[in-house]
């Protein structure tokens, strides 16, 4: 695996080519508008070209919105934005990282939290968006933009709350939620019977 931020630079650069605008209108228009989520401009390259793999000042809302539009298979506010065949696409395992294991698609990491199938996005330092389909989540995380030292230990970090903190409590409140619904129907089925 050649893991690349520049092919990332590449699509953005064929995007203004083939859309005649550039990446920031184009992503404002067809993605952050049906999304609802206010997109900021990022840095640009030396020819003017925005940047295609970093950089992106999203806010956690924002990020959520693109994490809820992979949950949904492309779909946001009712309205087809991205292709279901291209969320079912980008989300297939492409390659293996030989440090860490963990599959990569594309422009997703494919890992397992908590036991629930997982696939992330990875931005510099801290920034995650991680998406559990099992139990329809979304996870946002801002953090540690910095580099050094300590940026494995906080991506460790972020790794073990999603692992024992997040998706177990997301999965006892499911686990919680289905006995209660449990309990109604049968309360309503046995009133409905004495009627």
């Amino acid at each position: 695996m050649i893991y690349s931020t520049g092919n990332s630079h590449l699509l953005s650069a064929l995007i203004t080519k083939a859309a005649r605008m550039s990446t920031f209108d184009f992503a404002r228009r067809y993605l952050a508008g049906p999304l609802g989520a206010p997109m900021p401009p990022w840095v640009r390259d030396p020819q003017g070209i925005y940047l295609g793999g970093n950089e992106m000042h999203w806010t956690p809302r924002g990020m959520i919105a693109f994490g809820e539009l992979y949950l949904n298979g492309g779909r946001a506010g009712g309205k087809q934005v991205v292709s279901e065949s291209w969320i079912k696409e980008s989300l297939k395992p492409r390659t293996r990282s030989h440090w860490s294991g963990r599959e990569y698609g594309y422009g997703w990491w494919i890992d397992s939290f908590g036991g629930q199938p997982t696939y992330y996005a990875w931005g510099h330092g801290g920034q995650f968006i991680f998406v559990v389909p099992g139990l329809k989540l979304v996870v946002a995380a801002t953090s540690l933009p910095l580099s050094g030292e300590g940026r494995r230990e906080h991506q460790h970090a972020i790794y073990d709350l999603m692992e024992q903190e997040i998706v177990p409590a997301v999965e006892m409140k499911r686990v919680a939620l289905k006995a209660a619904a449990s309990t109604t129907r049968r309360a309503d089925a046995r009133a409905r019977i004495v009627h």
